[in-house]
């Protein structure tokens, strides 16, 4: 079976509306299995062994998450994608989800290539689990890519990659496991001695302490990441332009927390999330409104200046202020110079002081969007298994119960301390109440 671009997949797994998996109490994968492509990699013995491996490491990340695989049929056919054991190249790298690797093998005329691929003696081909890049997987590829990283820390997984790698050594002689796949080329080179470490200062979550440290649940979660992969460092602090800059133009620089955007793809590996954020329209006695296109074009909206949100209100219609901080937008709210604040529930906590104005009368009038603040790894020469490397440190990291102890006495602290309405999941902080 061809893919787009014309690179071969090994198995091409039809999913549900990624809302629904998400949501519904039990979910179907819907697959289809075609292992012919690499024939001159694999005999059919050990295709039809990969083809049941591949499988089995899905079904058993996905077991928690209440989800069959269930035989694909045509009518499903226009529903996003998920593939297994797909070749990634620097061609296809735009075009889907990476969501953990399977293979490493060595590449030819027949089987294309995969750049910074870890091997420094031979260029390697690595095949992945992947999901069709569109507006509806994005929610399905990021729970899987958390699902699969955490089974890959798991006794289970190690036992099933064993079994494998004992059928496949008879005719591959030099086969390691590391980094959550499978090398038919031997040992593969994930070097992050280099790795330089830097953050943007967000209060709670990354702000300088004692002689300019960070602190944080976001600085907790990247120093633990850091030490299960015995790699201590200092964390830099810098403002985002910066942080931009570097991450475009240098290998190896792991960043926090940056917002996820399709543009910012090109850019950064995404390790894990952060945060989440719930963006909207905020105001006094307003009327809530289901679809962010059915609010009165008439409302008056403050944000802050030279903000992304700015472009969106104007760009919908709406007559918009803007305003230097939060505390400035709060008091214009209050002063009935604005009608609603375009920002976050956490935002509107940050600059509201309740000794000054009666805060808890600010509620959501229309919800726009969700961001999501990731740890992320610039892409720019940068190994791909380097970025395994710390998918599983922070998976294995967000598994623990010191982080998680962590967590939630931050959680307690700033719900006791600050006010500030919020609730985790899966070791993410979402900065709105669960209600």
């Amino acid at each position: 079976m061809e893919t787009r671009k014309g690179f071969p997949s090994l198995i091409v797994l039809i999913a549900c509306l990624s809302a629904l998996w998400i949501n519904s109490a039990r979910a179907q994968v819907l697959f289809q299995s075609d292992t012919h492509d690499l024939q001159n990699v694999f005999s059919q013995p050990l295709r039809e062994s990969i083809d049941e491996y591949a499988r089995m490491v899905l079904e058993n990340a996905l077991s928690s998450e209440q989800t069959e695989l269930l035989p694909m049929s045509d009518e499903e056919q226009a529903s996003p994608r998920l593939y297994l054991n797909l070749i990634r190249t620097a061609d296809n790298e735009r075009e889907y989800y990476w969501i953990s690797p399977l293979f490493a093998f060595e590449c030819g005329e027949t089987v294309p290539c995969t750049p910074n691929a870890g091997n420094q003696l031979k260029e390697v081909a690595v095949s992945y689990i992947a999901i069709d890049k569109n507006s509806t997987s994005f929610q399905f590829a990021e729970r899987v890519s958390e699902k699969i990283s955490e089974y890959k820390n798991s006794e289970d997984f190690h036992l099933l990659a064993n079994n494998v790698k004992s059928t496949l050594s008879v005719s591959f002689s030099e086969i390691e496991l590391a980094y959550g796949l499978v090398s038919l080329v031997g040992q593969l080179d994930a070097d992050a001695s280099d790795l330089w470490v830097i953050a943007d200062v967000v209060p709670l979550f990354s702000e300088k302490g004692e002689r300019g440290k960070l602190k944080g649940i976001a600085a907790d979660l990247v120093n633990s990441v850091l030490k299960e992969i015995s790699l201590p460092q200092d964390i830099l602090s810098a403002p985002w332009e910066r942080i931009a800059k570097e991450a475009m133009s240098k290998s190896n620089v792991l960043v926090f927390a940056v917002i996820r955007t399709e543009e910012r793809d090109d850019v950064f590996h995404w390790i894990t999330p952060v945060s989440r954020n719930l963006h909207g329209l905020y105001g006094i006695n307003k009327p809530h409104f289901e679809i962010f296109d059915d609010v009165p074009r008439t409302f008056r909206v403050g944000t802050l200046l030279e903000d992304y949100r700015y472009n969106v209100a104007l760009e919908n219609g709406f007559k918009v202020s803007a305003y230097g901080s939060w505390n400035e937008l709060v008091e214009a709210l209050f002063n009935n110079e604005i009608d609603t604040i375009f920002g976050s529930q956490g935002a509107i906590d940050f600059g509201c002081n309740p000794n000054q104005f009666k805060c808890e009368t600010i509620t959501l009038s229309s919800k726009y969007d969700i961001s999501t603040a990731y740890l992320a790894l610039s892409k720019k020469d940068t190994c791909v298994l380097v970025l395994e490397k710390l998918k599983l440190a922070a998976a294995d990291v967000k598994m623990s119960d010191e982080f998680n102890e962590r967590l939630s006495s931050w959680s307690d602290m700033v719900s006791q301390e600050y006010g500030i309405a919020h609730h985790t999941e899966h070791g993410v902080v979402h900065l709105w109440n669960p209600n």
